[in-house]
């Protein structure tokens, strides 16, 4: 077997590199830039399979010359002795980190310790900022501030407002000076564990709004999808007879990353079947004596409804007379006598109905008025009353006396 140096094997080995490689040259242009990226490719494969053999070859050659047996090569340190070991010995790719994000807060907050917090208040509307607490506001036993406190109505709700993965609390805060405002506010953890106040979700119109038009009550909350909150509204004030005029009316609103805003649900309040429209007019009263003294009269009294709704629970019928006379139902209603004013009810008027009522009025003496007025109204079972058009405009009627 000839003796060879490590250069004759070098050589010799780029010689033939340099015969395979020269067959694979192309002219200039996009073809011949790709095919010499394929070249250069097939090269450095070819390289290195050329200097794997030299390194393998070189310490063979050695062994041979020295006499020993060419079918058992000597492994040198460190190198791999097979195809499967060399992919074992080949060093592993560095792993890349998984991005990690941390949990959000918990924001499910109980109602008991929102009631004993220090909290951030929005603002209230004009007519309640003087008397509500607002700003930075601490809560002890679900109330805040004394004339009058602001105290969380009903139980929280918990909703992924803000889409974090994590529960936040929306619950509904109260303040009465006069009357009820409302807002509805959600709450969340900060990282520390702290309640945070993530914004206002909505909030009643207070002396501010538009009566019949902008929320006056808030009533509930309720969960929505997707992160949504479900707040149940109504367009008059929880005061005397507006009690009895709001509509229920179910409106979403979402967090869009800086303030809720609505996303469903009636925008306007519709005409409202709670409000009256209806208009008395009135006879002339003609009282007689009895000739026991007292004197009595027949008041013919006719309601009209303008209304496109029946009026709501039951009419309403009521004298500007003395505490002293006393009234009977001759037909189409039925007299209340233990309530002041003296009232007579009937069932409800349909839409664009018209009902006429018989009432005998009884005086103790001879009247001295010559004028009265006859106010037509609604009133629920429990003596309630419905806002109405023309509650404030009574009707006239005259008072002759006879005899």
């Amino acid at each position: 077997m000839p003796d060879f140096t490590d250069d004759d094997l070098l050589t010799s080995a780029f010689a033939d590199f340099r015969s395979e490689a020269s067959t694979h040259v192309k002219p200039a242009g996009t073809a011949a830039a790709r095919a010499t990226v394929q070249h250069q490719r097939k090269v450095r494969t070819i390289a290195a399979s050329t200097l794997a053999a030299l390194a393998i070859a070189t310490p063979v050659a050695a062994y041979a010359a020295a006499g020993g047996d060419s079918n058992a090569p000597p492994v040198m340190p460190g190198a791999p002795t097979s195809a499967v070991d060399t992919a074992t010995a080949s060093p592993a790719a560095p792993e890349t980190a998984a991005s990690v994000t941390p949990s959000a807060p918990d924001g499910r907050i109980s109602k008991t310790d929102l009631g004993n917090a220090t909290l951030s208040i929005p603002a209230w509307p004009k007519g309640f900022a003087a008397d509500c607490p607002h700003g930075s506001v601490k809560f002890s036993g679900g109330k805040a501030g004394d004339h009058p406190p602001a105290r969380f109505e009903g139980e929280p709700v918990y909703v992924d407002v803000d889409h974090d993965g994590a529960q936040e609390t929306v619950i509904i805060l109260s303040c009465s000076p006069q009357g009820t405002d409302y807002k509805v506010l959600a709450f969340d953890r900060d990282a520390g564990g702290k309640i945070v106040t993530l914004g206002q979700v909505v909030g009643s119109a207070g002396n501010t709004g538009r009566p019949g038009t902008d929320i006056e009550t808030i009533w509930e909350v309720r969960a929505g999808d997707n992160g949504q909150v479900r707040v149940d509204v109504g367009e008059y004030r929880p005061c005397c007879e507006m009690a009895q005029a709001s509509q229920h009316q179910w409106r979403t609103y979402g967090w869009n990353g800086t303030t809720f805003t609505q996303t469903g649900g009636p925008t306007a309040f519709g005409p409202n079947p709670n409000i009256t429209d209806v208009t008395a007019t009135a006879d002339t009263l003609t009282m007689t004596a009895t000739g026991s003294g007292t004197w009595q009269g027949t008041l013919k009294v006719t309601v009209h409804n303008n209304a496109q709704f029946a009026t709501p629970g039951k009419l309403r019928i009521s004298l500007g007379i003395p505490d002293a006379w006393t009234l009977q139902a001759v037909s189409g209603c039925t007299i209340r006598p233990d309530e002041l004013p003296v009232p007579c009810l009937a069932d409800s008027i349909p839409a664009g109905g018209t009902k006429v009522f018989t009432l005998k009025v009884t005086a103790p003496a001879a009247p001295q008025q010559t004028e009265s007025k006859v106010w037509a109204s609604a009133q629920d079972d429990k003596g309630a009353g419905y806002p109405g058009r023309n509650d404030s405009t009574p009707a006239k009627f005259q008072i002759v006396v006879q005899g």
